[in-house]
């Protein structure tokens, strides 16, 4: 029988903890399921590597190990940052039989089966880049939509307001226009963050800039 001291298997819970949660000053909290996704500061913002392989954001194809830099939210909120411009994938380069497609953006999650993407996504397959929301309920997808987009960089915006989920999308961060409105049953609890999907044989360098978070505050308690 192998014994393993307590201080010991302290010591190692520690180690994957520090794998799976890192403090991003400014962003959040980085969740690397997979332990291969770093983070670096760029004059102004980060940039977030993701390695070759299948880093998915999908619980209809139990795939959820794309990295996500996030912050607790409850009620309502408003959340936007830049996602900068990233070539295309090039075509038949998709991972493990996957697609040739490549994304980044904006994430509200609740857990595995639960959340909502918003994103800058690129297919090499529809030679195209595009604004993409997927909604995800209890592992099943439930609604979404894909909006033509320049090949340019683009700020993202996504918003609750009770049970409604709006997106936004701007050219210059101060001229928005809404893309999509979707209704959500997601607890008031929940995470906002940014996060980079690939499923590529190619690493992928996102980086993300301008981050801003609003929460509603909570009224006062009467005296």
């Amino acid at each position: 029988m192998v014994r393993v001291s307590l201080s010991i298997l302290v010591c190692i819970i520690g180690l994957v903890c520090s794998v799976a949660a890192e403090d991003i000053p400014g962003w959040g909290t980085l969740v690397d399921p997979l332990g291969d996704c770093p983070v670096d500061f760029t004059n102004k913002g980060i940039q977030l590597t993701v390695p070759p392989g299948v880093h998915q954001l999908n619980p209809v194809m139990e795939r959820v190990t794309a990295p996500r830099i996030w912050n607790d939210v409850a009620g309502d909120f408003l959340f936007e940052a830049r996602i900068i411009d990233f070539p295309r994938p090039e075509i038949d380069t998709g991972a493990n039989g996957n697609r040739s497609y490549i994304a980044a953006g904006l994430v509200l999650w609740q857990d595995e089966k639960s959340f909502l993407r918003w994103t800058r996504s690129a297919s090499a397959e529809a030679n195209a880049v595009y604004l993409s929301c997927e909604q995800f309920d209890n592992a099943k997808f439930v609604g979404g939509g894909n909006f033509k987009l320049d090949d340019q960089p683009i700020w993202l915006r996504l918003e609750r307001r009770g049970n409604t989920l709006r997106m936004s999308a701007s050219s210059n961060g101060n001229d928005w226009k809404q893309m999509i409105e979707r209704q959500s049953n997601y607890q008031n609890a929940l995470k906002v963050g940014v996060f980079g999907l690939n499923v590529t044989d190619k690493p992928l360098e996102y980086r993300f800039e301008s981050p801003f978070l609003l929460r509603r505050q909570a009224p006062k308690p009467a005296n």
